[in-house]
């Protein structure tokens, strides 16, 4: 955790130096949903689950244009989905509702419209998200024999590591998630330096988000509303 910091850090100083110019700062919160999105015939995605995002934001003006800028800043994001799988013979069945938080650096360039009279302006932004595992637990259900009807076993709370039963090749969540995140919405100037923004945001995960021992791939995607305040 302390290397990521550092290298966050290093990483504003650097682009600050860089751009030449003022940087606005910012805290935002984001309410929405994500869900898993599987490839493989034994397991399949069941419906999404409510998510949460806030953090800081910093937007790096490039050059003397305020038009376009680096955004960057670093976020607690809690995210998550239910995967349902099955055995080979689809006897048995588990299924796995996870929840997920993670510490995460965006990289995007925003782009922005001239002010309206209404002081308002509109933006987009398109860029990758760092995402870096924090904690992962989840609600774990199996029955092991659908045919005979056999009892269920229920398991609240548990790291989601080396699962007892299948699919028991499910290692781990990955420590690590790449994602791709596009953002649209509008400012509004409530003074000189200050302005509340409101937008949508899509993100699509490019990382398999599960370290299992196949070659099933899992990645997680996400839609919400940005909110904050800019200053």
């Amino acid at each position: 955790m302390k290397k990521i910091l550092f290298t966050f850090t290093l990483g504003l100083f650097s682009l600050t130096a860089f751009s030449q110019t003022n940087f606005r700062f910012g805290f935002t919160t984001s309410p929405g949903f994500s869900w898993y999105s599987v490839d493989s015939k034994l397991q399949k995605s069941e419906g999404a689950k409510f998510t949460f995002n806030y953090g800081a934001i910093m937007d790096l003006n490039i050059g003397t244009d305020e038009r376009y800028a680096i955004s960057t800043g670093l976020d607690i994001n809690l995210e998550g989905g239910k995967l349902r799988g099955f055995s080979l013979d689809k006897t048995a069945e588990s299924s796995i509702t996870a929840k997920v938080q993670y510490l995460e650096i965006p990289i995007a360039l925003k782009l922005r419209s001239n002010e309206s009279a209404q002081n308002l302006t509109y933006y987009g932004s398109l860029g990758i998200i760092n995402g870096f595992r924090i904690r992962a637990r989840g609600k774990y259900a199996f029955q092991p024999d659908m045919v005979l009807g056999k009892s269920s076993i229920e398991e609240s709370n548990i790291k989601i590591k080396d699962l007892p039963f299948y699919p028991s090749n499910i290692k781990k969540i990955s420590p690590y998630q790449l994602s791709l995140h596009f953002e649209a919405g509008i400012e509004y100037r409530v003074s000189d330096n200050t302005s509340v923004i409101g937008g949508l945001y899509f993100r699509n995960g490019f990382t398999n988000i599960v370290k299992d021992s196949d070659d099933d791939r899992v990645v997680a995607r996400g839609i919400g509303i940005r909110l904050g305040v800019m200053f």
